[in-house]
């Protein structure tokens, strides 16, 4: 949304950041379920 609000004075989008949200939950998400299988399967 940062990029795409016409806001003043907003300075440049970091978008070497972007892929921390998206990769983040992945990799939580296959620990998660690594560790929901070795405790209860």
């Amino acid at each position: 949304m940062h990029a795409l609000l016409p806001l003043p004075n907003k300075g440049g989008s970091d978008w070497s950041y972007a892929w921390i949200p998206v990769v983040g939950p992945l990799i939580g998400g296959a620990i998660a379920a690594g560790l929901y299988n070795v405790a209860f399967a």
